[in-house]
């Protein structure tokens, strides 16, 4: 999960501390070097690159790593607490055997919770990487060439 945000947090910083550079470039008939338009260029250029780097992020996405990931700790923590669950049992031996009922009736039921918060989280980051892929899509069908709007009239 923190790989993927530093993945979506690299380009966004570093188009933040980007020094931008004046382009020598041999200027063609009926193009203005007028300081809005190198700046508009210099704007596409920089869509087009970040269209690059949101193919490869969208890819990521795609690929069924962070659920992998997020299926192995949520198993790795039921273990965890099965375990602990046991331990406590082997430990309450001596105690009342009502304490020890009650005890894992609260145990079962934090199991429980946890397990469906797990779930909920699980479902949560489905529906949040359905949503960049939906926003990276459109965002990359916004950038395409193809797609400029033309400027309206004023």
């Amino acid at each position: 999960m923190k790989a993927l945000w530093a993945l979506l947090l690299v380009p966004l910083l570093t188009g933040c501390l980007a020094e931008g550079e004046l382009e020598v470039t041999d200027q063609l008939p009926g193009q203005s070097d007028q300081p809005w338009e190198q700046a508009l260029n210099r704007f596409w250029d920089y869509l087009r690159w970040v269209q690059t780097l949101s193919d490869q992020v969208q890819e990521e996405l795609q690929s069924s790593q962070v659920t992998q990931e997020l299926t192995v700790l949520m198993e790795d923590t039921m273990t965890e607490v099965k375990a602990y669950k046991k331990e406590l049992e082997e430990q309450l031996g001596p105690v009342a055997e009502e304490t020890r009922a009650r005890l894992a009736k609260e145990v079962q039921a934090a199991q429980a919770r946890l397990g469906a918060d797990m779930e909920d989280l699980r479902n949560r980051l489905g529906q949040y990487r359905n949503e960049v892929n939906t926003m990276l899509g459109q965002s990359t069908e916004e950038l395409r060439p193809g797609h400029r709007r033309a400027p309206s009239a004023v």
